[in-house]
């Protein structure tokens, strides 16, 4: 984990961020409906949670002047670990399918099919993956793992990289399960370990944020 040069920080963004990225996720689902998109809550949508990414982006950039500079560029985290990334995207994408599975086997009878953007229509599958891959996705990287181990675990110590790994993989999968079920809990809390495992790796969250994009990709995709 970066050193911290100075604990100026202040820990209630972090609740600010979460509670942000949860209503940017509440106001996604509300643009979809069985008939398809509403076209204000779309445009609500669009313009909160923008304006949320865009001062995601300013405050984390802020808050690295914090952390001693590691200069680790996205290629160089994806060179140097490239075993790693191959390993927890594969690792994830079977999750994935195993989840799509389960739901087309009948085991989460609550979650909606997305086999019913036939009936929305191509407009709302076409959102529906541009503003989970694109917008949300990379809000929740901000709060699981960037601002996370930013404000919570500033030591660098083997015990405290554990926890680090252990509590964001929880809150990864809090924002990302789908219906209580622990079967589904327990798949989005381990994609979450991994990320954030990629994360104390490379040290780099735009690795993180591409990973986290294929995964909103095949949670879309997939039934």
């Amino acid at each position: 984990m970066q050193a911290l040069k100075t604990p100026s920080i202040r820990l209630t963004w972090y609740a600010i961020w979460l509670i942000l990225v949860v209503f940017s996720q509440k106001l996604e689902q509300l643009c979809l409906s069985n008939k398809g998109l509403h076209p204000v809550a779309v445009v609500f949508f669009l313009a909160f949670s923008l304006a949320t990414l865009f001062l995601m982006l300013l405050r984390y950039r802020h808050e690295q002047r914090y952390f001693v500079k590691l200069h680790t560029g996205l290629l160089e985290g994806i060179t140097e670990f490239f075993g790693l990334i191959i390993f927890a995207t594969i690792t994830i994408g079977v999750f994935m399918l195993l989840v799509s599975y389960l739901k087309a086997m009948g085991h989460f009878p609550s979650l909606i099919n997305r086999s019913d953007y036939l009936e929305r229509g191509s407009a709302a599958f076409w959102f529906d993956l541009l503003a989970s891959a694109f917008i949300i996705a990379i809000e929740q990287q901000f709060v699981t793992v960037g601002f996370f181990f930013n404000y919570f675990m500033r030591r660098n110590s083997l015990g405290g990289a554990f926890l680090g790994v252990f509590l964001s993989g929880l809150i990864f999968g809090a924002l990302n399960f789908e219906v209580w079920h622990w079967i589904n809990f327990f798949i989005y809390v381990s994609i979450g370990w991994m990320l954030a495992t990629v994360y104390l790796s490379t040290q780099n969250l735009r690795v993180c944020m591409l990973i986290a994009i294929f995964i909103a990709l095949l949670k879309v995709i997939l039934i």
